[in-house]
């Protein structure tokens, strides 16, 4: 927590303004100390992150401000190292100015025991010193690790935590209206406050397990949660947490797990990398090394 310089009253961190006074919380107080808060999505990023890991706005001022002048010298070199997946551990792939592409079959960058990737699943591309990757449309999709505090969820988006893989159904819909009758259908009493979706997808593509959870705090793991995904080495007993507010909205968290909660890049989109980074497409993930 902080305090406010004008008012003296302790506010939050992730605010932008002092609730009591209106004052401006300038963004260098939270500089190494908890890293930066980016305005936009409330995503947070390591001392000296040029933009949002979450949203990919420029960090240092209000959203909508113009990026900040005197950046730090763009990267030079970049190179992918596996973490995990059917690919040996360790193994590394050193990235070029320009394209590479990856897939099962196609591109440099192949990892041809992976069932899970499409023969062309995804590019990296290293450009005036960022590097990007873009989701090709591969049907299994590319994953980005959360390293903020929180990111939006929107109906629809997927995230992986451990080897499972859940899409975030939005709010639970309002209970149907009494038959012309009157008569009300019968049914387990609905959650209190806003409650949503969760659902399981499986290899293959097929739906599996749903779940209706209310908030504030719905958290995930393998067990003593409000989702239990069950016995899974990857995932930590509380892995991951959707926050709710009190419209619905909801956000996503990793709660210090060591493997990572993933969200997806939108199909066909670009994302910017950063240091330390990891992506994850079929069964690989990639730790993002630039220099």
């Amino acid at each position: 927590m902080l305090t406010c310089k004008t008012c003296g009253v302790t506010i939050d961190v992730t605010v932008a303004a002092c609730p009591a006074c209106g004052a401006e919380v300038p963004m260098a107080r939270l500089t190494g100390m908890l890293g930066l808060v980016c305005r936009a999505c409330d995503a947070y990023n390591d001392p000296g992150a040029r933009a949002c890991a979450g949203c990919g706005k420029p960090l240092g001022a209000d959203p909508e401000s113009p990026a900040v002048a005197g950046a730090a010298p763009r990267a030079q070199k970049a190179r992918l190292v596996v973490e995990r997946g059917e690919a040996p551990a360790g193994a590394s792939f050193e990235l070029r100015p320009g394209e590479a592409q990856a897939g099962r079959a196609e591109g440099q960058l192949l990892f041809p025991e992976d069932p899970c990737l499409s023969p062309l699943h995804a590019t990296f591309a290293l450009r005036d010193g960022t590097l990007l990757v873009r989701d090709e449309g591969a049907a299994g999709g590319v994953f980005v690790r959360l390293r903020g505090l929180t990111v939006p969820l929107r109906p629809g988006h997927l995230f992986a935590l451990g080897e499972r893989l859940l899409r975030f159904g939005g709010p639970l819909a309002p209970p149907a209206p009494p038959g012309p009758d009157g008569t009300r259908r019968l049914g387990a009493a609905r959650p209190e406050g806003p409650a949503v979706v969760i659902e399981e997808w499986l290899e293959g593509g097929a739906g599996g397990r749903s779940w209706i959870r209310a908030g504030p705090s719905i958290t995930l793991g393998r067990s003593g949660c409000s989702v239990n995904l069950g016995d899974d080495p990857h995932l930590a007993p509380a892995h991951a947490e959707l926050l709710l507010d009190a419209g619905g909205e909801a956000r996503l968290r990793d709660l210090g797990s060591t493997t990572g909660t993933f969200l997806r890049v939108p199909t066909g989109a670009e994302r910017e990398l950063h240091d330390g980074d990891a992506v994850r497409m079929g069964r690989e993930v990639l730790r993002v090394e630039l220099a």
